[in-house]
């Protein structure tokens, strides 16, 4: 049906083009068509040109709707993700936030842990130390050590 409306225009356009004055020159490719037969098919192939014009109009402006309506979602979309971005990187700050702090306490919990393993040594080598001088007889080491015991070890921190 297109094909034939646009064959139709076709046609009308090169009748028209090359037979201005309706046909009175008898040009070999075209037959003299009465006035009222061509002013009918003139209608006709206007009319189907109109559809096709109207057809192409609504088939652009679909068109341009469609368009108009990725770009809303794309902006939508784009929008998303900037706030996903934003709240991404808000929790980033807060978790390297979280892990300076946590390596701060680390770093005292070793310290404190070697702190500990010193005086431990402190306790043992004292300990061994008296306890050998007890074992050998010496009656001032286990005086010491008893004195040591009784003031909490001396020099506790």
């Amino acid at each position: 049906m297109v094909n034939a409306a646009n064959e139709d225009i076709g046609l009308g356009l090169r009748q028209s083009v090359s037979d201005p004055v309706g046909g009175l020159r008898g040009e070999p490719n075209f037959s003299l068509v009465a006035s009222e037969e061509r002013d009918a098919a003139a209608k006709r192939d206007w009319s189907a040109a109109l559809d096709l014009v109207r057809e192409a109009s609504e088939a652009i402006r679909i068109r341009d709707e469609r368009a108009t309506e990725m770009e809303i979602e794309h902006r939508l979309d784009a929008e998303r993700a900037s706030d996903e971005i934003r709240t991404l990187q808000e929790q980033n700050e807060e978790t390297e936030l979280r892990l300076a702090e946590t390596e701060g306490r680390l770093r005292m919990a070793e310290a404190r842990a070697a702190e500990a393993e010193a005086w431990l040594a402190r306790m043992h080598d004292a300990i061994v130390t008296s306890f050998s001088r007890v074992v050998a007889g010496d009656d001032a080491a286990e005086a010491e050590l008893r004195a040591a015991f009784a003031n909490g070890l001396g020099d506790t921190p």
